[in-house]
Formats: C-alpha cells, structure tokens, sequence
C-alpha cells in the first residue's frame, strides 16, 4: 500500500513538472512581434521605440559594446510619449546596443555610430624676416579675423610685445624682432570657433649692419632713395619725403613726435592738405629784391614822388655814402 501510494506521488509530481516546463520557457521568450527598437542618424542620434500600446513607461539602455571604447551616451532613458530617445553624437566611432523594455517585453539592436566629419583645419604660421616677424591664422587655408596669444616658452626670458594682439581681416599680425643680442623662443596661441591652435617659433634679433641700422632697413632705405632721388613729381623736397620714410619704418618704434619739425617743408592747410602753388613760401622773403613790375605799376604815382624827392636815389647806398669831396 505504501509503495502503491509512493508511485502514485511520483507520477503526480513528474506530470507537474512536465506541465510547468512550457510555462517556463514561454516567460524566457520576448515576443518581439509587439515591440521594436532602431536607431538612426542625422544631426542627432534618434532611438524609437515601437508597440502596439502607448510606449510612455518603456526605457531604453545603451551599452557600448567595446570596452575598451567609451561614450558618453550610454546609459538608460526613459522613453518619450512619441517614442523617441536623442541620444548625443560621439567624439568617434562606436558600435552600442540598445535595449528596449516595456512591461515584460524587451527588444534590442546594434547600431554603428559614427562622429560628425571636421568642418574644417585651422593653423598658424609664423615667420620672420629680419626685423619683422610675420603671424598668420588661417581657416579652411583662408585668413581668419581673431585674437593671438603671444608668450615666451622660458618663464625666465622676455619678449616686448608679449601679450594679446588682433590679426587683420586677413589673418595677418606683424610683430618686431627681439630686443637686444639674444634669441627668444616664443609661444604663439588662436582659437577659431571652438578649435584651438598654437605653436612655437625661436625668433632672433634683427641683424645689425655697420651702419648701426638692422640689415633690411638699411636695405629698405637704401632702395627708397634709389626710386626716389631723381623724382621731379613731387612738390615735397627729397630730404623731407626721406625723413618721413626713415621714421615710418623704423624698426626701432620712434615716437609720434619723431621726424622733420612741423615747419619743415612746403606749408599745408588746416586738413593737412599742401596749399597751392601759388601759396607756398618757399624762397627769399617777399620783401627781397627788386620791386615787381607789376608794383611798379600799380603804384607809378607814389614812386615817382619817392624818386622826385631822392632825386634819383631810391635805389642803391645813400647819397652820403662814398668819399669826402
């Protein structure tokens, strides 16, 4: 009896055992005929999640499949009413899976994202030719507007112009030569955009003629006086258009107040416009000299009297002079 009733358990448990095992693999199975998940990409990376019931309590988890990638995406979301999840676009390449969850149902994919292309190259050059040292921003190999950080690499050395300075419209910036006898290495900085440039350049004093004048300036003004020396065009004497050249380039800064004395050369009006020919005064005073003609006419009546009452003598040393008769 007792071994009838032991067989009888035994039968009982295996038959429930044997109904529970398709229960059991049922629950394991996600039916993704209800449920879907993508990914796509444009300007932004966009998960949606598809069902046939609204989709506000699904949640989406991204992994990054690569461990040893890294993205700042991953993570999980809470799924939007519309059924979409913007996901940020990565610094470079990365292959995630997203994983959709709603209620007891799960759907997942693989996607590759891909970072946006760069949209251009920024650089910076600098050159130096003698006194002059030449700083070029460029974007995209066309000059850029911007501001550019100049500092020296050792702490312990000095450079004049070290500090902020503004490049053109062209992306130019012209910068002296060091001062002194020693070379200097310098730090040269931009940004454009969100991108960030620099470099460094080791720039050397002007080099120095027996002159005393840095080598290209005495070149410099040398070739101004060779194309100018024999020019007959302009009013301007050679001495002061040469004065004003020397202190327009000079590599050594001179101050404003610099050059030729305001007085020097031919007169100019208030707008610092030259004055008509017939206005210069340049030459002997009015006064000097003969008389004009025309003065001489204008005003017959009164030298006549002048010459009646001198008796001849309006001109030349006075009637006294000479030797005793």
């Amino acid at each position: 009896m007792n071994g009838y009733r032991l067989l009888a358990a035994t039968l009982a448990a295996v038959m429930v055992c044997t109904a529970l095992a398709p229960m059991g693999a049922a629950a394991a199975t996600t039916d993704h005929d209800d449920l879907s998940v993508s990914v796509s990409q444009a300007d932004d990376v966009i998960v949606t999640v598809d069902a046939n019931e609204s989709v506000a309590n699904a949640t989406v988890d991204v992994t990054v499949d690569d461990e040893n990638a890294s993205y700042e995406g991953a993570g999980e979301y809470d799924v939007a009413d519309d059924g979409t999840v913007v996901l940020p676009t990565p610094e470079e390449n990365v292959t995630v899976t997203v994983t959709a969850t709603l209620g007891n149902e799960t759907a997942e994919t693989t996607a590759t994202l891909e970072a946006p292309e760069e949209s251009g190259t920024t650089g910076i050059d600098v050159a130096q030719d003698g006194a002059d040292v030449s700083v070029t921003v460029t974007e995209d190999g066309e000059g850029v507007a911007t501001d550019v950080a100049v500092s020296t690499v050792d702490e312990n050395a000095s450079y004049a112009d070290s500090g902020t300075h503004a490049t053109d419209e062209n992306g130019t910036l012209t910068l002296p030569a060091p001062e002194g006898n020693e070379s200097v290495e310098v730090a040269f900085s931009a940004t454009v955009g969100n991108e960030s440039v620099e470099t460094t350049a080791t720039l050397s004093p002007a080099e120095e003629t027996n002159d005393g004048l840095p080598g290209n300036f005495g070149a410099l003004v040398g070739q101004f006086m060779e194309e100018n020396a024999s020019d007959n065009e302009s009013d301007e004497p050679f001495g002061v258009r040469l004065a004003g050249f020397v202190v327009e380039h000079n590599p050594g800064n001179a101050p404003d107040h610099a050059g030729p004395p305001d007085h020097a050369g031919p007169p100019s009006d208030d707008d610092g416009n030259d004055v008509d020919d017939d206005e210069k005064r340049q030459g002997p005073p009015e006064h000097a000299g003969p008389p004009d003609k025309d003065d001489e006419d204008d005003d017959g009546d009164e030298e006549d009297e002048v010459e009646d009452e001198d008796d001849g003598n309006g001109g030349g040393p006075p009637s006294h002079a000479g030797p005793d008769n």
